[in-house]
């Protein structure tokens, strides 16, 4: 699977096909995880980032419930895919290639582009970098603190 953060936040399955995922937490989710790809986020943090107000008397099982429905976003479009979301203590991560998010692979490309001495070749390769932008990073969740520092070194 791949993952998008640059535009709203999308995943699609190996032959391209874009995998529902309802919710608007269950989104906020996956873009946390998607921006911090193969790094655990603590389950505190989840929950302060996802719920403004914690209003829900236990925190810890609806953060729990919002990572099974994404776990069964994920398995229904591709079998195994809800191993994409692992919980490792003290929280969770996407367990995939980096490269699979899109802005990593963006960043990869402008620096290979950067350190390229064939100007022709930089270009193309800026112009694939380019090509993955389908709007505003984080679009959905482009105003909430956690995405903040991601979109604003992705703007720049």
């Amino acid at each position: 699977m791949r993952f998008g953060v640059l535009g709203p936040t999308t995943v699609w399955t190996d032959d391209g096909a874009v995998v529902p995922v309802s919710g608007v937490k269950v989104r906020a989710l996956l873009t946390h995880l998607a921006l911090h790809v193969g790094t655990p986020v603590t389950a505190d943090r989840l929950i302060e980032d996802l719920w403004d107000e914690p209003t829900r008397r236990n925190p810890a099982g609806a953060l729990s419930a919002k990572v099974s429905q994404l776990r069964r976003a994920l398995e229904d479009a591709e079998p195994g895919g809800r191993t994409l979301v692992v919980s490792p203590p003290p929280g969770y991560r996407l367990d995939v290639d980096p490269g699979a998010v899109d802005a990593v692979e963006f960043e990869r490309l402008v620096a290979d582009a950067q350190a390229g001495s064939d100007a022709r070749r930089s270009v193309r390769t800026l112009e694939r970098a380019l090509a993955l932008w389908r709007g505003p990073v984080c679009a959905e969740f482009a105003d909430a603190e956690f995405t903040r520092p991601t979109v604003t070194r992705l703007d720049d």
